[in-house]
């Protein structure tokens, strides 16, 4: 007996690769009310070539193309027979300058775009993107990394004749360097952005558009200090700048805004128990500065943004740990901000205990006071407490945790926020294979003096698995607010200074289910059903949205082929579209075998 492996050819010296890939056959079908139906034998192709030259450290590479290889009613999960290519190539691994280049097409790939916390909206459509980066690594010299990308992709919301599409180009460079002690770090990004998307969430009866560019540089460093202390210093420069309108009236509205964010943090260590704290920040631009976290969440927000602010903060305290399980911390924090034509100052005090030990062999908790004042306001009291807690009874396992806030001070001065938190989870194992699993979990925030402003979710989940078949089933439900972000709505409270048009109001609800079957080895038997609504009201343009997806397959095993088959039924219907829903069923019955050709 001996262990497989690749078959390896080497052309000339140098070139060494392999090569293999999943090669499927069968008969498949597909029709519904907006595609073409057609039926027949099909053949689809899942690939994989690497290889190496001269060295692999000097370079390797790797192909993976795929031909009709994402039927939803087969392992791959997609209403479509996409086809593409992803390769990779990397230069000089293990030296002072190594490199990297990617490229990624797709065609007639399933997508998604849309809601956020539940199923988003099935959009199908093409894709590519290319990527190139190179770096220099030469010791007690500044790094020098330089990496730049470029993606674009089309779509239609499934269900509609809505285009959603995006065009980006990246730029990205880093450095960093140790000098006297200080670890340095420097950064510039730059990105431009120009997108389409569908108008119920865009709130116009045509398609929307938006042109969204910038840059941003920042430099940052660290430095040890007496008593075990570090002191860190960050400096962040952003421009963006973008036009959002409609292809319908060619009216278009201007989103420009410049920050700048600095900040200073020090931290010493007097004693092992004892540790002193202080930070202050100055941004220029609240609002940019909300920009700001979305766009490092990977979300280009599409939502127009003018007005002017900007916040300085002194912050100090200390924590003390009165033993292994007992800590507490205080902490002041001295605001001075200015918006909407006005000047706030203000300040609040914190303290908190906690109390790490399990109490009663279950609970841990930790409670925090607040207390905040400013001229514009009486002073007012907040508080925020959690739990959490964890038991064993026997063969089940029981945990949760609640956290709650009142009166907790925002980015705002003059605003505070609210929220309570929970997730509860029951676990038991029956022994032969056999568990159960069941979990809740909720949120409800919103600024506790702006009605309207409250977002929740809810949702629950089970499974239970046996020796040979297996259940799970969830159920959620969310409402809120949200604004419009390149990779659908990003739900949040509504942010003061955000315009009345840029806020989309949401609610959906999403329950499914699926079970799996091994009645013998090596056969497989699975099905799985989701279904989901919504509402979303976005500048007048009400939505009530509903998607329904089912797939059922098998797979058995018969030495290195496998017999594979299928059937999908998916429905996705958006009234504010003004067209029927959208229906599509397919089937495919098969075989499959992995083949190495060398």
């Amino acid at each position: 007996m001996v262990q497989g492996a690749y078959a390896q050819v080497q052309v000339g010296d140098e070139l060494r690769m392999n090569a293999g890939g999943l090669v499927t056959a069968g008969y498949a079908a597909n029709y519904g009310d907006q595609v073409q139906s057609n039926h027949g034998l099909n053949l689809g192709v899942d690939g994989q070539l690497n290889g190496s030259y001269f060295d692999p450290n000097f370079l390797n590479f790797s192909v993976t193309p795929y031909f009709n290889q994402s039927r939803a009613n087969s392992s791959f999960q997609s209403l479509t027979n996409s086809s593409g290519l992803s390769a990779d190539a990397n230069l000089f691994g293990g030296s002072h300058f190594p490199g990297f280049v990617s490229y990624r097409y797709s065609h007639d790939s399933t997508g998604t775009f849309g809601l956020i916390g539940t199923p988003n909206f099935t959009t199908v459509g093409n894709g590519q993107g290319f990527g190139i980066g190179w770096s220099a690594l030469i010791p007690n010299l500044p790094t020098l990394s330089v990496s730049y990308s470029q993606g674009s992709g089309t779509g239609t919301v499934y269900g509609t004749n809505e285009l959603s599409s995006s065009d980006t180009h990246t730029v990205n460079v880093r450095s960093t360097y140790l000098y006297a002690g200080w670890q340095l770090n420097g950064y510039y990004n730059h990105l431009n952005l120009n997108s389409t998307f569908p108008m119920f969430l865009g709130g116009q009866q045509a398609s929307n558009f938006n042109s969204f560019s910038g840059n941003d540089f920042g430099v940052n460093g660290s430095h040890e200090l007496p008593w075990k202390g570090t002191v860190s210093l960050t400096y962040n420069h952003a421009t963006y700048g973008g036009d959002t309108g409609s292809t319908f009236d060619q009216g278009t509205s201007n989103s420009n805004y410049t920050t700048d964010n600095e900040t200073a943090i020090v931290t010493l260590h007097p004693t092992q128990k004892f540790t002193l704290f202080g930070d202050q920040q100055y941004t220029n631009n609240l609002n940019g500065f909300f920009y700001q976290n979305l766009l490092n969440s990977g979300n280009v927000p599409l939502v127009p943004l003018n007005t002017q602010s900007n916040s300085s903060t002194l912050t100090g305290g200390g924590n003390y740990a009165f033993s292994n399980h007992l800590f507490a911390q205080a902490q002041i924090t001295y605001y001075d901000q200015s918006y909407f034509g006005q000047s706030y100052q203000g300040s609040y005090f914190t303290g908190t205990v906690g109390y790490g030990k399990r109490i009663l062999d279950m609970f841990t908790v930790s409670a925090t006071v607040i207390e905040s004042s400013n001229k514009w306001t009486d002073n007012s009291l907040g508080f925020i407490a959690n739990l959490n807690y964890f038991r064993r009874f026997g063969l089940w396992e029981t945990s949760g945790s609640f956290s709650y806030a009142q009166n907790v001070q925002s980015i705002l001065v003059t605003y505070t926020t609210s929220y309570y938190i929970y997730n509860a989870n029951l676990h038991r194992r029956f022994g032969r294979g056999v568990q159960w699993t069941g979990a809740f979990n909720g949120n409800h925030s919103g600024y506790t003096d702006q009605p309207g402003t409250v977002n929740h979710s809810e949702g629950f989940s089970t499974s239970l698995a046996l020796r040979r078949l297996a259940f799970s089933g969830n159920y959620i439900q969310s409402s809120g607010n949200s604004i419009l972000t390149s990779t659908g709505i990003q739900p949040i409270p509504i942010t003061p200074g955000l315009p009345p048009q840029g806020i989309i109001v949401y609610n959906g609800k999403s329950y499914g289910g699926s079970i799996t079957l091994t009645p013998i080895s090596r056969l497989s038997v699975s099905g799985t059903y989701s279904h989901a609504t919504s509402d979303t009201l976005s500048n007048a343009i009400f939505s009530n949205n509903r998607t329904d997806i089912f797939y059922g397959q098998f797979q058995y095993r018969l030495r290195q082929i496998t017999l594979l088959g299928g059937f999908t039924k998916f429905s996705q219907g958006i009234s504010a579209a003004g067209t029927p829903p959208g229906n599509q069923y397919s089937y495919f019955i098969g075989v499959s075998r992995w083949i190495n050709f060398f």
